[in-house]
């Protein structure tokens, strides 16, 4: 179980999800945060129809979009992640704190991260593997986003990810500690220097969030973290240093530059930053010319074969 470090309440997940899922999570999530309306429809104001809240694209997009590959080989791997996320819930408990009497109300129930998947593709009797696979593009994705993180994308209580930084980062640690540092709440406010530095204790909860709780001795999770702290720093531009130190107790120590608009200024020119360089526009128009010459010739031939009667 990992649990969240995002304030009294938690969020716990009952099954691991790779640096890919998280990466196709986040992807969907963007997607349902640009198709949702600011005001909600006055007859779905909570998000209970599944339609509001179901991303639709096609396969190869959201692989592009993950991985930056649109291969067939991605577009498997993306599949195999849906399901992933498809058979994972978590459980969350959220606390209200009632300021004129000394009580709290505690809610707690599980939720699942997606719903539905359907996937649509036309089936046609072509000629060759390559037609088969640039017609295959098209294929339509439609995810059903769960309720209540429908509700939380909308209402702006979440993190979003740079797809690109994560994958700069690979699939390893260090993208899930810099996931987990960029959700951090408690971070102290503006220095003069621009910058903001935090130190989170390295107790039960912080290891399992971060990753590294099932090494068999702290210092091999340190040293791990020490790793990943590393890549983190040469990596992106706007953290300065992730390291484990001994303070009252060991801790990782995060300083970074201070608010989201000058982190995001600062990775704008790193190497990692996909533009949608020339290659890629190149080999999407190779495929969008080939499937329009694949479609001409199949009406072709199906007027060959049922001509119109006079």
């Amino acid at each position: 179980m990992a649990r969240c470090l995002l304030g009294a309440g938690w969020v716990a997940g009952k099954r691991k999800l790779s640096m890919l899922d998280l990466r196709v999570w986040a992807a969907l999530l963007g997607q349902l945060g640009a198709q949702l309306p600011a005001e909600l429809p006055a007859d779905d104001p909570t998000l209970a129809n599944a339609d509001t809240r179901t991303v639709e694209t096609t396969g190869y997009q959201l692989a592009e979009r993950v991985c930056g590959d649109d291969g067939g080989e991605k577009y498997r791997q993306i599949r195999r992640s849906l399901g992933r996320l498809q058979g994972a819930t978590i459980t969350v408990r959220t606390v209200d704190v009632d300021p004129e009497l000394a009580a709290e109300r505690i809610s707690e129930g599980s939720v699942s991260l997606i719903g539905d998947i359907w996937a649509a593709t036309t089936r046609l009797d072509l000629t060759t593997p390559r037609e088969w696979g640039a017609l295959k593009a098209s294929t339509s994705l439609k995810v059903e986003v769960g309720r209540w993180p429908a509700q939380q994308v909308h209402a702006g209580r979440c993190t979003w990810l740079d797809l690109d930084l994560l994958r700069g980062l690979g699939p390893g640690l260090a993208s899930r500690v810099w996931a987990g540092l960029e959700a951090w709440a408690r971070w102290p406010q503006e220095s003069f220097d621009g910058r903001q530095e935090t130190a989170i204790g390295l107790g039960t909860p912080a290891l399992e969030s971060l990753g590294v709780a099932g090494y068999a001795r702290p210092i091999d999770a340190r040293r791990a973290l020490d790793r990943a702290g590393r890549r983190i720093v040469a990596t992106d531009p706007a953290y300065e240093l992730v390291r484990c130190e001994r303070r009252a107790g060991w801790c990782l120590t995060v300083r970074r530059l201070s608010g989201s608009r000058a982190r995001v200024n600062a990775r704008q020119g790193a190497a990692w930053r996909s533009s949608g360089t020339a290659a890629n526009k190149q080999r999407r128009a190779e495929r969008s010319a080939l499937r329009s010459q694949v479609r001409a010739s199949l009406t072709s031939v199906d007027s060959a074969a049922h001509p119109s009667k006079p």
